[in-house]
């Protein structure tokens, strides 16, 4: 449940007392009755929403005597968040704050010498700030400690991350929480960069720890140059690019710098200067670099070249030094190869990236375990089971979301005895609230159509049908499945409403796009979405991807009629049709009513492997197609066997047409004729649109390929 508040200034506020807790910082207070209504819990994270931005803070029921549309702050988290009071903003329950693990506060005394890394007056501070911390209780990053007064001296501090975040809010605990101070100068307390295990991230933990070893090696006499100390990391929305980042900054491998969208080029720039140059290691982080980079910025090129300089600085040091510089440089984004310009693509700056792909079966069984949902313990495994067979497609972020809401669900059940487990009804009430991220304006479903409702074209149907099935006496993983199947034949005989049964009749995703609404004028635009189509379907998988009219975005690259982009197109789509076996459970169908416009390398085993001729509907097609119309418009004592003996060499569309339009025709008549005189009429009277030639045509063509009828 979400509500609206208006923002105030707490009277508890640390500003103006003596001696500060910073006890009610990370809070923001709630009436109390509000408070239980919309599922708050006292002590755990809530949501703060205001202009498209997201702060964590620790729920708090108010004072009663406040009005219940007022949510009280402190002006630390006012600062720390760029509120400004009387500002309305919405907040969302959340799940209890974890304990913190690692705590970087960093000294900002300005007057006196820093902090030495070490020794006994570093500890004495130390000690004392951990005192401060525990007071303090909960911990928003950003908070500052200023003027701390310790044996005569003033310093000040703020608290920079908590495991690695400048976001997230946690708890301090005094027996595990470990609190670091660090200045301009600090250079880490570890010496070798190397990540622990996260769920469903057991190859990319792995492909890093291996780019990370280099940095501890001298470089081969042999080894060819430039030497990259930049890596990005890309997926779609909620696998967990930004927590990989900042599991990259809890490692205390070194300095801590954020870049974001506030930095100009200028800063930027200065930030790659300052790393070279210092003795300590440097992690420069970038989440979301395309607000630097994206098309849609007016200071694209500026930003581009402060990075690609600011890379290149740093590979020219590798190269010198015969070793890469204590700098790592990581930077996240939706898709490399859309998203990174290919000047920042080449080896001496961005030239390694690692996708972090939609979990499958296993990744979302270890996630779901890692968030321990309090269901019973006797219900946990099959709950945990029935939740991965329920969320094909989700992220980690819609896992966690899905949780989360039915966590809410939970306490409007129980309240107000929140100690109840979390219930499977709880679970089921969400589905409806939550899709997948990568399916967000995306229809994942055919309009149901199944087998039994397209007439006739039974052999079609036991082709397609056929394609999908594992032959018997074969093992599944020692058998590789058609992926590609090309549907041709006369407009109008049900190729598209084929492809939607065989959607529902699996259960597969379903992406329909017709090939000429892919072609764009601008230069990369249709490739671009042709590799986005693949990418989503396969984050969606298993599904299917039809392509209505493919003649029109895959014609002959010879012909040169399609031009450049066209060429591209098809080579493109070649590329991704190609890769399928990296890309999972994804099934190509394409329909066209022109199967000599190909290009022939579209027609080569491992692309459309299969193809399938649809031809005119025979008799018990076009039977099917008058039963189904004469229901629709509730016309009876039709003789359903004549008039499919008379619409023979009809298309599927035009029986339909015919008997749409004669009904229409026949309500407006005056003498109110029967439907059958209606109907013989009208099709006497219409045009056949598939000619003797078009059927010869077809023949021709299916006669020169191996088909499948």
């Amino acid at each position: 449940m979400k509500d609206d508040y208006k923002t105030r200034i707490q009277p508890t506020d640390v500003i103006g007392q003596k001696n500060p807790t910073h006890k009610n910082a990370a809070k923001i207070f709630i009436h109390p009755s509000t408070f239980a209504q919309a599922g708050f819990a006292t002590g755990h994270s809530c949501l703060v929403e205001f202009n498209g931005v997201q702060r964590e803070a620790v729920a708090w029921p108010g004072d009663s005597k406040v009005a219940n549309n007022i949510a009280s702050i402190s002006r630390v988290f006012q600062n720390v968040a760029n509120l400004e009071l009387g500002q309305f903003i919405r907040v969302v329950p959340g799940v209890p704050v974890p304990s913190a693990q690692i705590v970087v506060i960093r000294e900002t005394t300005s007057e006196i010498p820093p902090l030495p890394d070490s020794g006994a007056e570093h500890e004495r501070w130390k000690h004392h700030l951990e005192y401060k911390l525990e007071l303090a209780d909960y911990i928003l990053p950003g908070t500052p400690f200023d003027d701390v007064f310790l044996r005569g001296s003033l310093r000040s501090f703020v608290v920079e991350s908590v495991d690695g975040s400048a976001k997230r809010v946690v708890k301090y605990d005094p027996t595990t929480t470990v609190v670091e101070i660090s200045n301009d100068e600090a250079t880490g307390v570890v010496d070798k960069l190397k990540l622990e295990p996260l769920p469903n991230m057991a190859r990319q933990i792995e492909q890093l720890n291996d780019f990370f070893n280099e940095y501890d090696m001298e470089l081969e006499n042999n080894a060819i140059p430039p030497f990259t100390c930049g890596i990005v990391i890309d997926g779609t929305h909620g696998t967990g690019k930004t927590m990989l980042l900042d599991h990259i900054a809890a490692t205390r491998w070194g300095r801590v710098v954020r870049i974001t969208e506030d930095d100009k080029p200028s800063t930027i720039l200065s930030i790659f200067e300052t790393a070279v140059d210092q003795r300590g290691a440097t992690i420069i982080l970038i989440d979301d670099i395309t607000t630097l980079i994206g098309k849609n910025n007016a200071n694209r090129p500026g930003y581009i070249k402060a990075i690609k300089t600011g890379l290149d600085m740093l590979a020219e040091k590798a190269q010198t030094d015969n070793r890469r510089p204590n700098v790592l440089v990581a930077a996240t984004c939706l898709d490399y190869l859309d998203d990174i310009p290919y000047d920042l693509q080449r080896p001496s700056r961005f030239w390694q990236h690692i996708g972090l792909p939609t979990p499958d079966t296993f990744g979302r069984a270890e996630i779901l375990r890692s968030m321990k949902p309090p269901f019973s313990a006797k219900d946990f495994d099959k709950y945990i089971l029935d939740l991965v067979d329920r969320t094909h497609a989700f992220t980690g972020g819609d896992l966690r979301n899905l949780l989360a809401k039915a966590m809410q669900a939970r306490r409007k059940r129980v309240a107000p005895q929140f100690d109840k487990p979390l219930e499977w009804e709880d679970v089921t009430k969400i589905f409806k609230e939550v899709r997948p991220s990568a399916m967000r304006d995306i229809n994942l479903k055919p309009p149901t159509i199944h087998w039994s409702d397209i007439g006739g074209y039974e052999d079609v149907k036991l082709a397609l049908q056929d394609v999908l099935r594992t032959p018997d006496g074969l093992q599944e993983n020692h058998w590789v499945p058609t992926k590609g199947v090309l549907l041709y034949g006369p407009p109008g005989c049900s190729k598209t409403m084929t492809a939607q049964a065989m959607a529902t009749e699996t259960g597969f995703n379903f992406f329909a796009v017709k090939g000429g609404e892919l072609l764009n004028m601008y230069v990369g635009e249709t490739e671009r979405s042709i590799r986005n189509i693949f990418k989503r379907a396969a984050e969606a998988s298993p599904s299917i991807i039809f392509f209505d009219e493919i003649d029109s975005l895959a014609g002959t690259r010879s012909s040169g009629s399609s031009g450049g982009g066209g060429v591209q197109a098809v080579t493109t789509l070649l590329t991704e049709m190609a890769g399928f076996e990296e890309r999972g459970n994804v099934f190509v169908l394409a329909a066209t009513n022109r199967p000599d416009s190909l290009d022939p390398a579209l027609l080569r085993p491992g692309r459309f492997d299969e193809l399938i001729y649809v031809p005119l509907p025979d008799v018990k097609a076009r039977e099917a197609i008058i039963v189904r119309m004469s229901k629709k418009l509730l016309f009876q004592d039709i003789d359903v066997e004549e008039l499919a003996k008379m619409t023979e060499g009809y298309s599927g569309a035009e029986v339909s047409n015919i008997c749409g339009s004669a009904f229409s025709r026949s309500r407006e008549a005056g003498d109110n004729p029967t439907a059958m005189e209606v109907l013989r009429a009208k099709i006497r009277s219409t045009p056949k649109g598939v000619t003797f030639e078009h059927l010869s045509y077809f023949n021709n063509w299916h006669n020169q390929r191996k088909g499948i009828f």
